[in-house]
């Protein structure tokens, strides 16, 4: 399977005649990933696989506690620390996927590079699930009634499950937000559910993973060692 491109080191070994040998991968130890568009953060639980934030913006950096002047670009070496980052991710809406390849091989399916389009029509390789590629947003109010606005939508990709719940045009307006307050009303405007407890929630989500989550969408989840740059 061809590594993403955004999962390669930019930086790459000269092949023979110059040619760009196969490009370098940095050791799973990523925090804050910066794409063309977009950054993410990623988590590495101690039960294994990845969690990804995606489009993530200062309002999500508060949240998580990290710095967004100067991001973070490894993962913390204590696991126990790396566990709360986790969960917080998970609040957030993150997706936990069963191996940093699948991450990279789902995200080649959304943008349509023909591979990955290729080994899905030709059974070579597992359909996205629903939790896989739904856009999911959470906002979380300040008041005292606590709970949660939770607003999920399918996103056009490879075997579309839910042609009448796709992602609004003005999603986007979610960067806006500068409070949580904020985004719980942009979330309400483009249709979010109210749940007054995490326990309450019923979505396709991960929210409630770290209490229910044990084996991967396809099999174990993959566990990750931390390793030195």
């Amino acid at each position: 399977m061809r590594t993403p491109a955004h999962l390669q080191k930019p930086n790459c070994k000269r092949g023979p005649l110059g040619a760009p040998a196969k490009p370098l991968r940095h050791p799973p130890t990523q925090r804050t990933v910066f794409l063309q568009d977009r950054i993410s953060v990623w988590g590495w639980p101690s039960r294994g696989g990845l969690i990804v934030l995606e489009r993530v913006t200062a309002l999500d950096f508060d949240f998580l506690g990290l710095d967004s002047l100067h991001p973070p670009m490894r993962r913390d070496p204590n696991q126990e620390a790396e566990d709360k980052l986790c969960q917080r991710l998970l609040l957030l809406g993150a997706k936990w996927f069963d191996s940093r390849d699948r991450y990279g091989f789902v995200a080649d399916v959304a943008e349509d590079h023909d591979p990955s389009i290729l080994a899905l029509e030709a059974g070579e390789a597992q359909v996205p699930t629903t939790m896989e590629r739904r856009w999911v947003s959470v906002g979380l109010p300040s008041g005292p009634e606590g709970g949660l606005w939770v607003v999920e939508y399918d996103t056009v990709i490879y075997g579309m499950q839910e042609k009448h719940n796709l992602l609004p045009e003005d999603a986007v307006r979610v960067s806006l937000a500068r409070t949580m307050d904020e985004k719980c009303e942009i979330l309400k405007g483009i249709g979010a559910k109210f749940f007054r407890s995490l326990e309450q929630y019923d979505g396709a989500a991960c929210l409630r993973a770290w209490e229910e989550k044990t084996q991967g969408e396809f099999g174990p989840l993959v566990q990750t060692q931390y390793e030195e740059w």
